[in-house]
């Protein structure tokens, strides 16, 4: 009897795990084949969505591809981190005498001997790999058998960046489940919606257009892309709002604001970062202190900056919508380096409000008086 085992977050699924296991039932032949939706990746950050959606959509995605398929909830029962080696026991106990193939991609055969008690793993399954395309892999500590093709190399996270970048579903979903994301707003849908719905047609171009630039800044500092996607696409929510109403809500909710008085007095709009933020945090339930303040301090800055909310400011202003000749310089010093980057963010920023002869409010003069003092 041959089990074939095949685990993943499926958030979500994708054309990459279905072609990978059609070939494997193909070459194969199962008897069986378990798959298993994880609870929690030991590798990944936690889920976007719960376990029995993403098992849902695998199923529509995945069930039809053989008979003998069993979605097995293990891991939701054992509510937590559950390893390899505990789930290829699980199915040894299920079927004491059968053969055990445990499918991967080989973008994992050069870790796999990392895994938790990868002896364990070696010693009680075949290893099954199916070839991804433009990963070079090269390991001699274990037996495995290459499936026959070349499978493409897609990831669900840069699907769910994608998504949340654009307001756009890709390609290398699937039918039913890109209709399963389209009619239930998942990954970042429903948030596009609002700002389409809110926003002018150039600033929600604007939100995209940031989103782009800070996830390519995430990627090289070490930031979270998707985090950073998610703070851009919402740093400018509140743009939707006039002056008035801007000021209104800041002291309807109490917003904590440095210099509340005289913004409100002066420049009202400096105030659609803190705001953004709190629509943020009460119409889309953000709760990560991360994103949160790099919507809030994305306009005027603060001493000491996080690194995401140095990403957010630089990528706002030097976004491929901006028309003025700084921005491609501010972009290219902080692919060189974040922190010039942002102190040519904030000299462009400051040089035109003084040039339009417009108020200057202090916290970007702490600012740059704080990035100065570093530098001497």
């Amino acid at each position: 009897m041959k089990i074939l085992i095949y685990g993943g977050s499926f958030d979500p699924v994708h054309k990459g795990h279905y072609a990978i296991l059609k070939a494997a039932i193909k070459q194969i032949r199962p008897d069986k084949t378990h798959i298993f939706t994880a609870y929690q990746s030991p590798f990944k950050a936690a889920p976007a969505l719960p376990f029995k959606l993403r098992t849902k959509m695998a199923r529509e995605a995945l069930g039809g591809l053989d008979k003998n398929i069993i979605f097995d909830d293990f891991e939701n029962k054992n509510g937590r981190v559950t390893y390899t080696w505990e789930t290829i026991k699980r199915v040894k106990e299920l079927y004491p005498n059968a053969q055990v193939y445990l499918l991967v991609g080989t973008d994992c055969l050069n870790d796999l001997h990392n895994w938790k008690n990868s002896p364990y793993i070696f010693d009680n399954a075949i290893i099954a790999a199916g070839k991804r395309k433009g990963v070079q892999f090269n390991t001699k500590d274990f037996d495995y058998i290459l499936l026959e093709g070349t499978f493409p190399l897609v990831s669900s996270t840069q699907i769910r960046i994608a998504i949340l970048c654009n307001g756009l579903l890709p390609n290398n979903l699937l039918p039913q489940t890109a209709k399963a994301i389209e009619e239930q707003n998942l990954y970042g849908l429903k948030i596009h919606k609002w700002l389409q719905d809110n926003l002018r047609p150039n600033r929600y171009l604007h939100v995209k257009m940031v989103a782009q630039g800070a996830v390519e800044l995430a990627k090289i500092y070490g930031a979270k892309p998707e985090d950073m996607a998610l703070a851009a696409i919402l740093h400018d929510s509140a743009k939707c709002m006039s002056n008035q109403e801007l000021a209104e809500y800041a002291l309807k909710n109490r917003l904590k604001v440095d210099g509340l008085k005289d913004i409100i007095k002066y420049s009202p709009a400096l105030l659609h970062a803190d705001v953004s933020a709190d629509l943020a945090k009460k119409i889309f339930k953000i709760k990560k202190a991360e994103v949160l303040n790099a919507i809030k301090y994305h306009t005027l800055g603060r001493l000491n900056m996080t690194l995401e909310e140095k990403i957010l400011f630089i990528a706002d202003m030097s976004s491929k919508d901006r028309r003025y000749a700084e921005a491609r310089k501010v972009y290219q010093e902080a692919q060189k380096s974040l922190d010039e980057g942002l102190k040519e963010a904030l000299r462009v920023k400051l040089l035109f409000t003084i040039q339009t002869d417009k108020w200057l409010a202090g916290a970007g003069i702490k600012l740059w008086n704080g990035i100065i003092s570093k530098s001497n």
